[in-house]
């Protein structure tokens, strides 16, 4: 009887996997092309950290909920909340 709940359980897990029942991965948007421009900042941006942080400019990205950071190695590091949440 195990071995069937076993066989059962690996079926279900296959064809879930199968069907798009899978994790979803969140994948962060591509690196822009110039990233020492940015997107416009909105009128409820928060204050601009800094002008540069490690050499690079501080610029304000859409990307969860808006924030401002800097792109190093097309990676964005963040150096405020989002304003929207305050947080996260």
């Amino acid at each position: 009887m195990g071995v069937i709940k076993t066989a059962l359980s690996v079926a279900a897990l296959a064809i879930g996997l199968t069907m798009g029942a899978a994790p979803a991965i969140a994948l962060a948007d591509p690196p822009p092309p110039d990233q020492n421009v940015g997107e416009p900042a909105p009128d409820w941006a928060p204050r601009k950290p800094a002008e540069v942080w490690a050499n690079r400019p501080v610029v304000w990205t859409h990307m969860w909920g808006g924030r401002w950071g800097v792109w190093i190695n097309d990676q964005f590091i963040t150096l405020s909340s989002n304003p929207v949440t305050n947080g996260g």
